[in-house]
C-alpha cells in the first residue's frame, strides 16, 4: 500500500500548526504582561491558591469539553447536513472535516488540550486581576464539587456490583 494514503493531510494541519503558534504567542504575551504589571516574575504561589487554580481549570475544561450548557458552543463547529430518505428529511449533525472549523472541532472536545488554553486563563487572571481570586475559588468550589460527585458515583457502583456479586453466588 501506499504510504501517502496513511498521510493525515484533511485540511487541518496548517490550522493545527497556527493554533500551536498563536497559543505560543498567547503564553509569551500573557508572561511579559504579568511581568510589565507586576514588575517581576511571582516567585511562589501558596499550595492552597494552586489547589484552587488547578480546580478552577478542571472546571473549565468540563465546561468546555462535556457540559451540554456550552454545546451550542460546541456545535458551531459542526456542520448541518439535510438529506432525503425516502421522502422524509433526515438532519444529521457531524463534525466540520476541514479548516479552521475542524480544527477548532478537535481542540474543543480535547480536555489535553482545552486544558492549556484553560491552564493559562486561570493562571494569567489570577496573577494580573485582584478581583479573579473570588471567580477562581467559585470555579474551584464547583469543581471539587463535581469531582466528590464522581467520586461518590464511583463508590456507589462499587457497591452495586459487589452485592450483585454477592447475591449472584448465592
Amino acid at each position: 500500500m501506499d504510504p501517502s494514503a496513511f498521510r493525515l493531510d484533511d485540511g487541518k494541519n496548517d490550522w493545527n500548526i497556527f493554533f500551536a503558534v498563536f497559543f505560543l504567542a498567547v503564553l509569551i504575551v500573557s508572561v511579559w504582561s504579568i511581568w510589565m504589571i507586576r514588575g517581576g516574575f511571582p516567585v511562589s504561589v501558596p499550595i492552597f491558591d494552586a489547589i484552587l487554580m488547578a480546580f478552577a481549570a478542571m472546571r473549565i475544561v468540563r465546561l468546555v469539553v462535556y457540559d451540554s450548557i456550552t454545546g451550542f458552543f460546541r456545535e458551531y463547529f459542526m456542520e448541518v447536513r439535510i438529506t432525503d430518505v425516502s421522502g422524509k428529511r433526515l438532519v444529521e449533525v457531524v463534525p466540520a472535516k476541514r479548516g479552521a472549523r475542524g480544527t477548532l472541532y478537535d481542540l474543543v472536545r480535547c480536555p489535553w488540550c482545552i486544558g492549556m488554553w484553560a491552564g493559562l486563563i486561570v493562571t494569567f487572571c489570577y496573577f494580573v486581576f485582584p478581583w479573579a481570586w473570588y471567580v477562581i475559588l467559585f470555579l474551584a468550589v464547583s469543581g471539587a464539587a463535581s469531582s466528590l460527585q464522581v467520586l461518590m458515583n464511583l463508590i456507589g457502583w462499587e457497591a452495586e456490583d459487589y452485592k450483585l456479586d454477592t447475591w449472584s453466588k448465592e
